[in-house]
């Protein structure tokens, strides 16, 4: 017996809605720790999922291509949106400076982490777009260099040399950054 249209249709958004709860939480963390601005991942997500709606072709029903796509998907909007709001801190950045005794947003109490992790995130910051991305789906998305690989495009080699060289960095900057902390607190003791 042939299905109607609208089982058909109600088939479809019951397998959408299935893949959205496998994969939105995954994705939201992957785009939040890229953008770092929970609002902005949300959006990344969405755009994700509907592009997900609109060109995936195959079945719905989670897989590691699937997987990879998503990412790929996220990792692709994700690198859009930095560089359009790039584009926007350019063209307010004269209004910035002209407001010298503004203060830095502050953080609610959900955002407070350890000093350790504060640290390894301002190194985490002094890397490239590229390396930020990569060490982000390894560490934090505990990704393969193959999945990596699937959603970035690059070659695995190229990922592990990527990877490599961001790590050697960042514990070079936790490292300098540990020493001028111990070279303050000992000034600090002589004062």
């Amino acid at each position: 017996m042939k299905k109607s249209t609208q089982e058909l249709k109600t088939e479809k958004l019951a397998a959408f809605e299935s893949l959205v709860s496998e994969y939105e939480r995954p994705l939201l963390r992957y785009a939040a720790r890229i953008l770092r601005d929970q609002h902005a991942a949300q959006d990344i997500v969405q755009d994700t999922f509907i592009r997900l709606f609109k060109r995936w072709r195959e079945p719905w029903v989670p897989s590691p291509q699937l997987a990879g796509w998503l990412y790929r998907v996220a990792h692709n909007c994700a690198v859009d949106y930095v560089r359009k709001e790039s584009r926007k801190r350019l063209l307010h950045q004269q209004e910035a400076l002209e407001k010298s005794d503004s203060e830095p947003p502050r953080r609610g109490a959900a955002f407070e982490i350890s000093e350790r992790a504060e640290l390894a995130v301002s190194a985490l910051k002094t890397l490239s777009l590229r390396e930020q991305q990569l060490v982000v789906l390894k560490v934090y998305e505990g990704k393969t260099y193959k999945e990596i690989s699937e959603i970035t495009g690059l070659t695995t080699s190229n990922v592990g040399y990527i990877l490599h060289h961001s790590m050697k960095k960042m514990a070079a900057v936790m490292r300098e950054s540990h020493k001028a902390d111990g070279a303050e607190e000992i000034a600090k003791r002589n004062e």
